[in-house]
C-alpha cells in the first residue's frame, strides 16, 4: 500500500505532544513495516526541521508544498480546496491524519483520523478566542463523521467522541501512544541539570503553559508550602501554549519558583528523577504523557483525578481536586513530611507498565491493513 502521513505538526523546531506522537509513531512503523511505502506530507512557507526527518529507510518519502499555512486553512475552511492527495506522485491507498487538522477529503481515498483530545469542546473556557475559532473553522464534526477509522488515544476521549459526535462506536480504536524515557541515574541527572542551578529539593512541573494545566494552582499550593520548607523550590518547565501571560507574571513575583522553558530529551529525564515530586493537577487530559514519563523514574505524581488521568495512572498516583489548592498543598506536605509515605509511593511505582512505542505502532500498522484491499 502507498500509505500518505500528515506530519504538518512537525514543522516546529520544538515538538508538542502531538509532534512528539507523530514522530515516535513514525520511526516505530517504519521498524517494524517493510512492506509499504509511506509519503510524508507537509505544507508551510517553512521546511520541516531536518531533525524530524531523519528517518533511514528506503520506503519513505517526504514530500513539501511550499504554500501558506494560514491560506491553505483558509481555503480548506471554505471549501475551495487544496487536495493534499494530489500532490502524492503515486495512487494512494489510505491517508493518516494523525491529530485534528484542516483537510479536504478524497471520496477515493480511506482516511484514519488521530483524536488526542476534544478539550475545546469540553472545557471552552481554557482557549482564546483565536483558538476557539481555530477549531470551529477546523470542522472537528466533519472530521469525525467522514474520516473511515478513529484512533482515540484513551477511553476517556473514546467517550468524549461518542459523546459529543454521532459516530458508531465500532469505528473508534483505542491505542494507547508509547511513552519514550530515557534510563537515569544520580550522578548522569545531576550532570545534566547542573546548568539550571536548581535547589537540591524541588518539586517539578512539565509541560506547556496554558489555562488547561491548571499551573495557577500549582504556585498557590507551593505559597503555601514554601512558607514551612524554605529549602524547596518549584520548577516550572514547558513552552509558552496561549493565555500564559498572568502565569508568568506569577512566576516572575516568586523568587522560590523557576522557569526552565522548553526542556526535552534526556534532561526532562533528569528533571523528573532528581525532583520530589511531580505536580499536574489538569483540569483536562485525553492521555498525560508526563505523569508515566514521571513515574518511570520512580517519582510520585500528584495529579488530577478527572479525565484521563485515573485510566491512565491506575492507583500509581495521589489524586486531587484540580480545583481545590488545599488538596495539592497536602499531598505536597505529606510526600515531605512522612518518609514512609514518600518511600512507599516510590517502591510501588514500578508495578505500572508504560505502554511502549513498538505496540502503538503495531496497533496502527494493523488499522492501515485494515484498509488493504
Amino acid at each position: 500500500m502507498n500509505i500518505v502521513i500528515d506530519i504538518r505538526a512537525l514543522t516546529n523546531t520544538r515538538l508538542s505532544g502531538v509532534g512528539r506522537y507523530i514522530y515516535n509513531s513514525i520511526q516505530h512503523i517504519l521498524t517494524q513495516d517493510r512492506e509499504n511505502t509511506y509519503y510524508l506530507i507537509s505544507t508551510g512557507l517553512k521546511d520541516v526541521p531536518k531533525a524530524w526527518l531523519d528517518f533511514k529507510y528506503d520506503n519513505i518519502h517526504h514530500i513539501h508544498w511550499h504554500f501558506s499555512n494560514k491560506l491553505f486553512n483558509i481555503r480548506t475552511a471554505l471549501g475551495i480546496g487544496p487536495d493534499l492527495i494530489k500532490k502524492i506522485p503515486v495512487k494512494v491507498d489510505l491517508f493518516w491524519l494523525p491529530n485534528i487538522n484542516f483537510f479536504k477529503f478524497n471520496k477515493n481515498v480511506p482516511t484514519i483520523l488521530t483524536i488526542h483530545d476534544l478539550s475545546f469542546l469540553h472545557s471552552t473556557q481554557f482557549y482564546s478566542l483565536k483558538r476557539r475559532w481555530w477549531h470551529k473553522l477546523v470542522n472537528v464534526r466533519c472530521l469525525v463523521e467522514r474520516a473511515d477509522n478513529i484512533i482515540a488515544v484513551s477511553e476517556n476521549t473514546k467517550r468524549d467522541i461518542m459523546r459529543f459526535f454521532t459516530v458508531d462506536e465500532d469505528k473508534i480504536t483505542v491505542i494507547y501512544p508509547g511513552v519514550m524515557v530515557e534510563e537515569m541515574n544520580q550522578e548522569k541527572a545531576r550532570a545534566l541539570t547542573a546548568k539550571f542551578e536548581l535547589k537540591d529539593k524541588y518539586f517539578v512541573y512539565v509541560g506547556t503553559l496554558e489555562p488547561r494545566k491548571n499551573i495557577n494552582t500549582i504556585i498557590a499550593a507551593f505559597d503555601r508550602f514554601y512558607k514551612e520548607h524554605l529549602n524547596y523550590e518549584l520548577v516550572i518547565v514547558g513552552a509558552k501554549g496561549w493565555i500564559y501571560q498572568n502565569i508568568l507574571r506569577s512566576i516572575a513575583k516568586r523568587p522560590y519558583v523557576h522557569y526552565l522553558n522548553y526542556v526535552d530529551g534526556s534532561e526532562k529525564d533528569a528533571l523528573y528523577y532528581l525532583s520530589q515530586a511531580l505536580i499536574w493537577p489538569s483540569f483536562y487530559e485525553g492521555f498525560g504523557f508526563p505523569p508515566l514519563e514521571a513515574s518511570y523514574h520512580k517519582t510520585p505524581v500528584i495529579t488530577s483525578y478527572k479525565t484521563s488521568l485515573p485510566e491512565i495512572m491506575k492507583n500509581q498516583a495521589f489524586y486531587v481536586d484540580p480545583y481545590n489548592v488545599s488538596d495539592v498543598y497536602n499531598v505536597m506536605t505529606d510526600l515531605i513530611d512522612d518518609k514512609n509515605l514518600n518511600s512507599f509511593a516510590r517502591e510501588n511505582i514500578d508495578k505500572l507498565s508504560l505502554p511502549t512505542c513498538e505496540k502503538q505502532a503495531q496497533k496502527i500498522i494493523r488499522q492501515f491493513y485494515k484498509f488493504q484491499k
